[in-house]
């Protein structure tokens, strides 16, 4: 794997988890201000712009380690060779979905430019844009795997051999 590609993923788990946690901190600001009779209006529409980025950066980063996709109660019992081409399948169909998702998903961004949240003056967009860009990330990451994949056979064969 390239040296820019692991630092985009770096960069990338950083603003997931910064993310995260400051969504965490505003759902209890939130919860504690509502208390105290105060209630944060603008709070859940930064959390819904937040939450929808973390879940289409958390799905890459789950994707990129392996732990998206697997139902190894059933491929474990596969040999290599029919475990491998599973593999190369269910990454070339998740790249198929991806490239729908990026092609509507760009469409819808754009369609909701000039919807806006109910407490801030920022458009829409900035949700639907997760999904497109979410799914770019997925797709570097299902094309890093493919190559990874093919790299471990190599790398069997030569052992047999």
């Amino acid at each position: 794997m390239g040296k820019v590609l692991k630092v985009i993923f770096r960069i990338e788990e950083f603003i997931c988890s910064t993310f995260f946690i400051t969504i965490i901190g505003l759902v209890f600001a939130s919860a504690v201000f509502r208390y105290l009779k105060i209630p944060i209006q603008w709070s859940i529409d930064i959390t819904q712009i937040l939450f929808a980025w973390v879940a289409f950066l958390g799905a890459d980063i789950a994707l990129r380690n392996g732990k998206l996709l697997g139902v190894d109660i059933l491929t474990r019992k596969f040999s290599d060779v029919i475990q491998y081409y599973l593999k190369l399948f269910c990454n070339v169909l998740i790249i198929v979905v991806l490239f729908i998702f990026i092609v509507y998903g760009f469409n819808l961004s754009i369609s909701s430019w000039q919807r806006s949240f109910q407490t801030l003056p920022i458009s829409y967009s900035f949700v639907t844009l997760s999904l497109p860009v979410g799914s770019i990330f997925m797709l570097m990451s299902s094309f890093t795997n493919i190559y990874k994949n093919h790299i471990n056979r190599k790398s069997m064969k030569k052992e047999v051999v």
